[in-house]
């Protein structure tokens, strides 16, 4: 039906968990917050308590961009400089995405929150080139390797989906095409994606 994720038939399926996730996890994303590419979701859930907001951009076409900075590289990132960090279906594209991992949490501050969004199944996007989609994710595969840099005790891991959404997702079905009761239905054995809530 859609081979663009089903953005030309309206919104994405996937955008529905990962805006459920925001909505749940909203009195975080306040004080300082990064997003990566814009501020869509730093302004919808944030609002008047966010106090300032950085845009994370690789591509220094991106305008709206603030800081121009690879993930994997240290070196190109601030320290300690964020309360929240939301980043929705960003580490897939990125090979050593442990690293990416390490350096968010490094750019935390003191009891910063990370909210991060994956894809547990997806169409491959080559946006980023023949070899720029490297991963999808399980709720154990995330437990895995965030457990690396943030302690169990101040992590939760949640998964949305189930087998309907995931094959509307795959196809291209939009989310203005499926009922609530059939998004909110839920199948931990067929997740569509992943949110991670880590705290430093």
């Amino acid at each position: 039906m859609s081979r663009n994720f089903g953005y030309d038939r309206g919104t994405p399926v996937d955008r529905y968990y990962i805006e459920k996730f925001l909505e749940e996890n909203k009195a975080d994303i306040r004080g300082s917050v990064l997003e990566i590419k814009d501020r869509n979701y730093t302004e919808r859930f944030g609002g008047m308590k966010v106090s300032f907001s950085d845009i994370l951009d690789i591509d220094s076409s991106n305008k709206s961009a603030t800081i121009y900075a690879d993930l994997r590289d240290t070196s190109t990132l601030p320290k300690e400089e964020y309360d929240c960090i939301i980043l929705t279906q960003t580490l897939h594209y990125i090979d050593v995405f442990d690293v990416a991992i390490k350096n968010l949490y490094k750019m935390l501050n003191k009891d910063g929150i990370l909210l991060c969004t994956l894809p547990s199944v997806s169409r491959m996007n080559y946006d980023f080139g023949e070899e720029g989609d490297f991963w999808r994710f399980t709720k154990v595969s995330a437990r895995y390797i965030f457990r690396r840099h943030f302690t169990e005790d101040k992590l939760q891991i949640k998964t949305y989906g189930n087998v309907f959404t995931n094959i509307c997702f795959l196809e291209g079905v939009c989310l203005e095409e499926i009922t609530r009761e059939e998004l909110d239905y839920y199948d931990k054995c067929f997740p569509l994606i992943v949110c991670v809530r880590g705290a430093k």
